[in-house]
């Protein structure tokens, strides 16, 4: 082969790879979203959801099968008193956001319990209406002294 041959030359040594430097990761992208606007946002949403759901379990009070009267508002309400008061705190960061849920949940179930002009009524005063109402209003109360012991659990951990 001649020297102006642009061929590689089969018998010769391969010359060895050249050094590829790696790319520096992209910088993460800032979408403008501030830390504070996120928890607000995650409070409005946990307390839009909680009125959302005791709307619906205020009318699953008087759900009955035949003559039967199936109490599955009083599992949703306090599951969902519970679960969505210990979210809001964790999501926030507010014992304040915290209280508002259960608070909410009682407002709108007394609105539902009271009769209207026309007589309408959607939480009656019967014994599944009472004890939602009462199993409703404890787990709520739960949910918030778990969360405000759990706080101040990790609080006293920390300063030993």
């Amino acid at each position: 082969m001649r020297a102006t041959d642009p061929r590689p030359d089969p018998a010769a040594p391969a010359a060895p790879a050249p050094a590829v430097a790696a790319a520096p990761a992209p910088a993460p992208r800032d979408h403008g979203t501030d830390p504070l606007a996120v928890r607000v946002a995650a409070g409005v949403l946990v307390s839009a959801f909680a009125v959302g759901l005791a709307l619906v379990e205020g009318f699953l009070v008087p759900l009955r099968i035949g003559t039967v009267p199936l109490p599955i508002c009083v599992l949703l309400a306090v599951a969902g008193n519970v679960v969505l008061t210990k979210l809001a705190v964790r999501q926030t960061g507010s014992i304040v956001c915290g209280v508002l849920q259960p608070v909410l949940w009682l407002v709108v179930i007394v609105v539902l319990s009271v009769p209207r002009a026309e007589g309408d009524l959607i939480v009656p005063g019967s014994a599944t209406g009472l004890v939602f109402l009462f199993a409703g209003a404890v787990a709520g109360a739960y949910g918030v002294a778990s969360e405000i012991t759990r706080r101040a659990g990790a609080a006293g951990r920390t300063r030993r």
